[in-house]
């Protein structure tokens, strides 16, 4: 049985394991949109982070962003545009769908391979990332606010580039809800396991 101090600093070194694998999620986020436009034709630019510096590509590392920057995390540029909507959409999507795919595949990877140690700790917090492709879906669309609450994007874009794809906004948002409530009962039942058996 684990004792309290023990359970204590479990909990913090997750809360800073979980502040980097945000960090990297943001990177994650702005390089799906990136690499997504280079893959359908269009040229990405720039990948910028807050407050606005250019982290990509690293010839231009440090540049600040030219525009306004209106309190996002990050932002990808794009200097030529995808070749058509359908492609479009797919770039607007594969932000927060690059995390949600890597929150997927870490949660089958603390299932399948039932790692222990601190492994677990980056793996449950990419996992919980799942939260990406929710808040950025439904924040903007049904309460008005903005990507996480008052920072980040301001419009729903996982949402607007799947309607971009075809995809009906119902059929859409029901499948981003399913996909969270598996993703954070998955979570919840993992942490509660790993509870009962230290």
């Amino acid at each position: 049985m684990k004792t309290n101090s023990s359970i204590l600093r479990n909990i913090l070194v997750f809360m800073l394991v979980l502040g980097l694998v945000a960090q990297f999620n943001l990177l994650l986020h702005e390089f799906g949109h990136c690499i997504t436009m280079d893959v359908v034709g269009g040229d990405c630019d720039g990948v910028y982070v807050t407050p606005g510096i250019k982290v990509w590509p690293l010839k231009g590392l440090g540049q600040r962003y030219s525009g306004s920057w209106n309190n996002y995390f990050g932002l990808t540029h794009f200097s030529q545009s995808a070749p058509n909507e359908w492609t479009d959409g797919l770039v607007f999507l594969m932000g927060s769908g690059a995390v949600a795919v890597l929150s997927l595949l870490a949660l089958v990877v603390l299932y399948a391979f039932r790692p222990k140690g601190w492994v677990r700790f980056p793996l449950l917090a990419q996992s919980l990332m799942f939260l990406d492709l929710l808040f950025y879906t439904i924040l903007p669309r049904w309460f008005g606010l903005r990507h996480f609450f008052f920072i980040g994007g301001d419009y729903p874009e996982p949402l607007d580039g799947a309607i971009q794809m075809g995809i009906p906004e119902s059929t859409f948002i029901t499948g981003v809800l399913t996909y969270s409530a598996l993703m954070m009962a998955g979570c919840l039942r993992y942490v509660l396991r790993e509870m009962h058996t230290s």
